[in-house]
């Protein structure tokens, strides 16, 4: 037996309404794009959502839409996807890094304070593997200090805190639909926002800087007049044909979003007497999406050797858990790391300097997490197979 680490639930929908695009001859964010965006919207209680060609593309969108220049700082969780401080590093500001609570995989809120200065600018919250981050406590600071936030929802589609879906607390915030992602248009995002103004740029500056798309054009009734360009625009559109997928993708959402629930409350049944594995928690007050199943290794230990700072213990059990990963390779069983440090990673240790333990929580979450596989489609004969083999193991 197999096991991915994950897997699209792609059925005939997919390949019907594809086909329908491509047989239509609008091809490039069309009709099928503006129909996405309308359940995007209407899906996370957004006033708009604007589709992108990927949510990295979104970051970097918003991160031009609120200023950023040289000079200036964004605080940014650790532990995190890369393009989140892609996104500042390439408008020429710092991204300013922040430890995480091992507890959500999310940023702190307490290191939050610690880091703001004069030449601080914004805020970049993740909701981390489909986990609201702590955004009241992340919002009231961000008021204080007259921050900006921008939330990087990447994972997050379904998560909600409070009622209250991620990425309609801050200014906007930033899906993917990777395929990774609960639904998927292959590469493509979604910036979502409340704000009129956000909407209009964004749509603006993912077309080059038009005023009007081309979409806009040819329903105007006078398509032979081009549009005007006040902004220095990119391209970053997304296809009618992902969106085409995306719209197959969102009719399955609330049956993806209601299965992987049921298989995170299954895995919570099956590995809760696992010692050398924590699974992921649930906060008072949090919908948890479950783009990821994310667990810790060996979390005394590794709260042991955080409590005395110590790299060499958080290492020797790297060498551990990488072990088990093999073990579990070696038997058809496909895990991942949760995601990485960023300040480990080579870019910004050689360019500011780092050490591993600047941040300590981060570190051990890229050391030490384990993702296990899981998808809306996998049978129960896997599921009973997965957690036979995850507790033949012995580390």
């Amino acid at each position: 037996m197999h096991l991915p680490i994950t897997k699209p639930y792609i059925t005939e929908r997919e390949l019907e309404l594809v086909g329908e695009s491509l047989n239509s001859g609008w091809l490039v964010q069309g009709p099928r794009v503006r129909e996405f965006e309308k359940h995007i919207a209407a899906f996370t209680g957004a006033n708009h959502a604007i589709a992108v060609n990927s949510c990295t593309s979104g970051q970097m969108l918003m991160s031009e839409i609120i200023g950023l220049q040289p000079g200036h700082q964004v605080i940014v969780p650790a532990f995190t996807w890369i393009s989140t401080a892609h996104s500042v590093e390439h408008m020429g500001a710092q991204p300013d890094f922040c430890d995480i609570s091992l507890d959500t995989f999310n940023i702190d809120p307490l290191k939050i304070d610690t880091k703001i200065e004069p030449a601080t600018r914004a805020i970049y919250p993740v909701s981390l593997f489909g986990l609201t981050a702590d955004m009241p406590a992340i919002m009231k600071m961000a008021r204080q200090h007259q921050l900006r936030v921008v939330e990087d929802v990447a994972c997050g589609l379904g998560a909600r805190l409070n009622g209250s879906h991620c990425g309609t607390f801050g200014e906007a915030g930033v899906l993917s639909f990777h395929p990774r992602k609960s639904i998927t248009t292959g590469e493509g995002g979604a910036i979502i926002t409340n704000d009129p103004h956000i909407d209009k740029l964004a749509r603006s500056l993912r077309e080059h800087g038009a005023m009007k798309s081309d979409h806009e054009r040819h329903i105007s009734g006078k398509p032979h007049q081009m549009s005007n360009y006040p902004y220095l625009g990119f391209n970053m559109r997304m296809t009618d044909m992902q969106a085409a997928v995306g719209i197959a993708q969102y009719e399955k959402l609330e049956q993806i979003l209601r299965i992987k629930n049921q298989l995170a409350r299954e895995y919570q049944e099956n590995l809760s007497h696992i010692s050398w594995l924590k699974l992921p928690a649930i906060p008072e007050g949090h919908t948890h999406a479950f783009q990821t199943y994310c667990t810790l290794f060996k979390p005394q230990e590794t709260l042991e050797a955080l409590g005395k700072n110590d790299a060499r213990s958080l290492d020797i059990l790297h060498e551990q858990r990488n072990k088990v990963m093999e073990q579990l390779s070696h038997k058809g069983v496909m895990t991942r790391p949760g995601t990485h440090a960023l300040h480990i990673q080579e870019y910004y240790q050689n360019k500011y300097g780092y050490h591993k333990m600047d941040f300590p929580r981060a570190y051990a979450a890229d050391r030490l997490t384990i993702a296990l596989p899981f998808y809306p489609t996998i049978t129960p004969e896997e599921k009973a197979w997965l957690f036979e083999q995850i507790k033949k193991i012995t580390p």
